[in-house]
């Protein structure tokens, strides 16, 4: 379940020792709105309220979707079976109805160090696809985290563990998430919201093909493999031009170091990528770059989609190397400039 990052109002109550009705209408008087929390074993379950009335009831299992219902029932029922440790979070009457009426979404895997990309770089590549969901970000070695959320690739707020209410909207809360990430480092974990009514704040599990469904926003297509008995097509004019710029990058790269493998360091950008370009993700075989350096893309996917994130990958790779001003020299010299151009792609960036 996705929680507030907000130090909570009160901790440490056992469901055993209250009649959570009654409770909640205590809060309800007292705080006003916000979020009742309760874990045991093997479920969670959470109860959003305002100063009337319940928001919204979740019980999830563990390992299985989540139920979500506007009535408090299942949730009652649930609390009549077994013990549960309870926690209490404040949200003002601004964020109570985004926290409660918040889309199913699903986790993506894979997370992302803050030495590897920062968060103003990732949260540009974002906006970049319209990103509609959330970044989990965690502060090593500190309590200190934050959940920022996005709609269609803008920032409209976020929960800081240093904040109040639940959604703040300034962007002195988010600059001083940036400084403690600039001082040391940190991780981040993607949500993506889906479309699917049934289930809510669910774990991925990416093994299954409804799962796969949840990166809907950051795919246009699906995720079946390439078929083996396929007969190889000839390279279209992107395809070339393609190859020709990973030439000029394996080149840039190489010039700085004896040793260095770039092609390597590329596909490892692909996998710490994968949420945002998963049609690049190696494990998915459906962009797939020969030792020679040449690209070979599945037909399920777009060349231009696939020609993008490549791009977008290789210049982290640069950027990493610091080596802008001789790539861009390079770049300029290329003969197929105009046929990525012609698709919208920027060489430089």
């Amino acid at each position: 379940m996705l929680l507030p990052r907000e130090k909570p109002f009160l901790t440490g109550l056992n469901s055993y020792y209250l009649d959570i009705e009654k409770f909640i209408q205590h809060l309800q008087g007292e705080i006003g709105s916000g979020c009742l929390y309760c874990k045991s074993a093997d479920q969670e379950l959470l109860v959003y309220f305002d100063e009337y009335d319940i928001v919204r009831g979740v019980t999830q299992n563990n390992g299985e979707h989540a139920r979500v219902s506007e009535r408090f029932d299942h949730v009652l029922v649930s609390l009549q079976e077994k013990n549960f440790q309870v926690t209490i979070y404040y949200l003002d009457p601004d964020s109570i109805f985004f926290w409660g009426q918040m889309p199913a979404f699903r986790r993506a895997q894979n997370t992302l160090a803050s030495d590897k990309v920062s968060l103003p770089d990732l949260v540009f590549r974002l906006s970049q696809k319209t990103f509609s969901g959330f970044i989990e970000v965690d502060v090593d070695g500190k309590k200190d985290c934050a959940v920022l959320f996005f709609y269609e690739g803008q920032r409209r707020g976020g929960s800081y563990y240093w904040g109040t209410g639940g959604l703040s909207p300034s962007d002195l809360d988010y600059n001083t998430l940036l400084g403690m990430l600039q001082k040391g480092s940190g991780t981040y974990s993607l949500g993506y919201f889906t479309s699917d009514q049934l289930s809510s704040v669910m774990e991925a599990e990416p093994e299954t093909e409804e799962m796969k469904e949840g990166l809907d926003d950051m795919s246009d297509k699906g995720d079946n493999n390439t078929s083996s008995d396929q007969e190889p097509s000839e390279p279209s004019d992107l395809n070339e031009a393609l190859n020709e710029f990973i030439a000029v990058f394996a080149q840039t790269v190489s010039s700085k170091r004896a040793k260095a493998e770039p092609l390597i360091d590329l596909k490892l950008k692909f996998i710490d990528f994968a949420e945002i370009y998963p049609q690049l993700d190696p494990y998915n075989h459906l962009c797939e770059i020969e030792d020679d350096g040449t690209v070979t893309i599945a037909e399920e996917i777009s060349e231009e989609d696939a020609a993008e994130g490549i791009i977008d990958c290789a210049w982290m790779v640069i950027e990493d190397n610091k080596l802008h001003k001789k790539f861009r020299a390079r770049l300029q010299k290329m003969e197929h400039q105009e046929v990525l151009q012609a698709q919208g792609l920027e060489l430089e960036r």
